[in-house]
């Protein structure tokens, strides 16, 4: 399976937790190899040029910003990538 790299971005406020574990659960259903980073410094998010939290990024582009998507439209993100 093609190597994605999964981040999740926040303060570590509680939906920037929720969001990193929905991530992190689609992930492991998807691929147990599939490893998902949960950042809470704010200058990365800064650097990504988003300026709401929780951020779900795949491969350096951002998927969402300031929402906690749905457990399906994360598995698409995820999928579409590895698919590429």
């Amino acid at each position: 399976m093609k190597k994605i790299d999964i981040k999740v971005l926040g303060s570590g406020c509680p939906s920037c937790k929720t969001l990193y574990e929905k991530v992190l659960e689609v992930a492991k259903n998807i691929d147990s190899s599939l490893e998902v980073e949960y950042i809470t410094d704010i200058t990365k998010i800064v650097e990504l040029g988003v300026m709401s939290s929780p951020v779900f990024v795949i491969d350096d582009e951002v998927i969402t910003a300031g929402q906690i998507p749905s457990e399906d439209e994360i598995k698409d993100a995820i999928l579409s990538k590895i698919n590429k």
